[in-house]
């Protein structure tokens, strides 16, 4: 990347266009392995016309977990790369709850309101965005809901870092 972060700077400039995407019938165990193998903690959900339809966090399948486990006290660690902060995490996750819950469906559990900015957007509008819905990362898509590239805090960390 290494460009210098301009007043006219937009989404696109900033954001990542390679993307580890999963299907709304993968499973949670599916999702949870791509997540481990490339250092993300969220997935978009891409339906077979190549649309987003949803967005799935380590945090959506803890908490989904939490939901429904009956013994909290069979937990154990996960240790993965928090790419939004750039550091690695350790997370909570019942021993069991792959085993339980490993079939479930991705899109049971996906968040399906989509926090998104197009190619376009102003990289202060953006930033500002994910400020104001507390989020660590926005979508750049269409109104097609075609997905263009993700944008993380993490993102703007290493922007000011380069300029």
């Amino acid at each position: 990347m290494g460009q210098a972060i301009r007043q006219e700077s937009v989404a696109s400039d900033v954001m990542q266009r390679d993307m580890i995407t999963v299907a709304p019938s993968d499973t949670l165990r599916d999702a949870l392995a791509l997540m481990t193998e490339n250092h993300v903690t969220g997935l978009p959900v891409m339906d077979d016309k190549s649309r987003c339809i949803g967005l799935i966090t380590a945090s959506d399948i803890l908490g989904f977990e939490e939901e429904h486990a009956e013994d909290a006290s069979e937990r154990g660690m996960l240790q993965h790369f928090n790419a939004d902060i750039g550091r690695w995490e350790s997370v909570p996750i019942s021993a069991f709850g792959l085993e339980e819950f490993g079939d479930v469906r991705v899109e049971e559990v996906m968040t399906r309101e989509l926090i998104s900015v197009s190619r376009d957007t102003p990289l202060k509008e953006v930033a500002l965005k994910m400020l104001n819905d507390d989020v660590h990362r926005v979508l750049v898509m269409d109104e097609k809901y075609r997905l263009y590239g993700i944008i993380s805090s993490f993102d703007f960390v290493r922007v000011v870092a380069e300029s």
